[in-house]
Formats: C-alpha cells, structure tokens, sequence
C-alpha cells in the first residue's frame, strides 16, 4: 500500500496510538492495534476517586484503486465505573490524496480548535467545551484533508439522541513553518431533545512554538440551551430558553529534558435573560508535571486552582481544588 496513503488514514485518526503494533500487513492491505492503560486518581475535597481508564482501539487500512484506500477504526474506553463504559469510535471511510470522508461515529470539526489549548495530562479545556454536533457523535459524516499546512474539516450530523434536527460543524486550522498556528471552527445544530432549542458555537484559536516553549489562547462564542437550577440547586434543562456562552482559556508548555510542564487558565461563564448560569461558571488555573520515560510509558500530576467560590456554583464542592496522579502505558 503506498506509504502516503497510509500516513493520510493514520493523520486521520487522531486518538491513534504512536505506539500502536501492526500485526497484519500484506503489502496491500493492514491492520494494527494500540491503545493506553491509564490509572488514575483524583483527590478532592478529601475524598480519593478512581478514574482509572482503559482505551482498545483497531485501525484497518486498504489501498482498493490506484490513489485510493479503505479505512475502518473502532475504539472502545473501560472505565473503573463500569456504567461509564463507552464506545469512542466506530466508523468506516475512503480517503484520497485529497483527504478521506467517513461514516459513523467520529469527532466532529472543532476538536482541533480546542487541540489548541487542550494540552495537560489531565485538567484544562474547562471553557472550550462543545456543542453536541461539534464534538465527537454518531450519525456523523465527516471529511479531512491535509493540504501543506493547511487542515480543513466538515462534518454533517444527521438526527440522533442528542440532536433531533442533526447539524454541522466547519473548521481549519494553517500551521506556518515559523511555529505560528491559527485555527477557526464554527458550528450550528438544530433542536435538543431537552430543551428544544437551536445552538450555534464559534471558537478561534491561536499558538506559537519555539524551541521547547509552546503558548497558546482561545475564545469561544456561542448560544446553548441546557441549564438552570431549581429552589434545590439541582441542575435542570430550561425548555426553550437560550444561554449565551462565551469563553476563553490560555495555555503555556515547556519541556526539559523527558519532563513537560503545562499550566492552562480556564474562564467561561453562561447568562440567561442577563443572569449567571451557575452551572457554566468555569475559572481556573491547572498545572500538571509528566515525565516520559519512554515513548511507551509515563507519570503525571496534576492540580487545579478552582477560582471559583461557594456563591458562583450549583454544589459546593464544584468549587474545590483538585489533585490528581497518572501512571500511562501507550500500546
């Protein structure tokens, strides 16, 4: 199978392993499988949670015309919470030097805008969060292509438990060779199945690399349905009522050596008719050490400054400080 091709299908398959081992090849088609094991454990408020986490993915690729190939890609995640067991990716697609379009369940087009700033081991991207049809979902058709430095992405959703009337999200991102990229997404879906309402999102995003040192800043913008509160501080969906969401998050890396540090400050916040949405509010400052000592294995940790006091959230303890270890194996 012809080496660029292969590289395009395996580009396109963000959640890929680098380290993943390909058990078949036959010189036209393969198959390789990867993954992570990753234990995890989150201190708060006193209390030690297990967020431990297991990711199995399959990527199978085949060359089937001259220029063209098949690809197919399954991810499964297992949680210690075994009713948190989730499919990621289940999808099938044809691809072309031209950029490869896919069916089934696949991220959508803003990922790579919230790549940006999503940059720790485990906290950050408290305010960049997306609207269903943006964000990875069934019911999906989606199309990557790479072009130089340029990344373009679409996607169309049709009806699904999350979104009745489907949607579609637009995104591109251009990487200079000076170590300045720019990225952009915009998305719209139609009504939710709780709160019957339109959402529409855009987020812009900025970096810079140089050397060893990473900075990067995004600002997100959009209307969203989806919460308020009742007399008993429970979280409620507001039927028919919009919030306008906005937010922005800095993020800054620096690696020494096997060891990367990165800090991220995280500020959103919703309003509803001109009152706060206590169920938005995000303000925080991360920081997080891992060490890698090889390409397969790695330990991290992590807190999170929570900004945010008792008045500014629905539960009190959505206002505490967060630690958290990670021990990660890559397969």
């Amino acid at each position: 199978m012809n080496k660029k091709l292969i590289a395009l299908a395996v580009a396109a398959v963000a959640s890929t392993s680098v380290s993943a081992a390909e058990i078949f090849n036959d010189g036209t088609s393969s198959m390789a499988i990867g993954g992570r094991a990753e234990a995890r454990a989150a201190i708060k408020d006193g209390d030690m949670t297990d967020n431990s986490r297991v990711r199995i993915n399959v990527l199978g690729t085949t060359q089937i015309a001259e220029g063209a190939y098949g690809v197919g890609f399954f991810e499964r995640e297992f949680k210690s919470n075994e009713s948190k067991d989730e499919n990621r990716y289940i999808y099938a697609g044809i691809g072309t030097e031209y950029g490869l379009v896919t069916y089934g369940l696949n991220d959508g087009s803003l990922g790579m805008i919230t790549d940006f700033t999503d940059i720790m081991s485990y906290h950050g991207a408290g305010a960049s969060s997306k609207i269903d049809v943006a964000d990875r979902t069934d019911n999906n058709i989606a199309y990557v292509g790479e072009f130089g430095g340029l990344t373009l992405k679409a996607n169309y959703v049709g009806e699904s438990d999350a979104i009745i009337d489907g949607g579609y999200s637009l995104g591109a991102v251009y990487a200079m060779e000076n170590g300045l990229a720019m990225g952009l997404g915009y998305a719209a879906q139609g009504k939710d199945t709780l709160t019957s309402a339109e959402e529409s999102q855009i987020e812009a995003a900025i970096s810079y690399s140089i050397n060893n040192i990473y900075v990067a800043a995004l600002y997100k913008d959009g209307e969203q349905t989806g919460y308020a509160t009742d007399s008993r501080d429970n979280v409620i969906a507001t039927k028919g009522q919009k919030i306008d969401l906005t937010g922005y998050e800095l993020a800054a890396a620096y690696k020494m050596g096997n060891t990367k540090f990165t800090t991220t400050y995280n500020n959103a916040e919703g309003e509803k008719s001109g009152n706060t949405v206590k169920a938005l509010n995000v303000e925080a400052i991360a920081i997080d050490a891992t060490h890698y000592f090889n390409d397969n294995f790695r330990t991290y940790v992590s807190y999170n400054f929570n900004l945010l006091d008792k008045n500014d959230v629905v539960k009190n303890i959505d206002a505490e400080d967060e630690l958290v270890f990670g021990l990660r194996y890559d397969f």
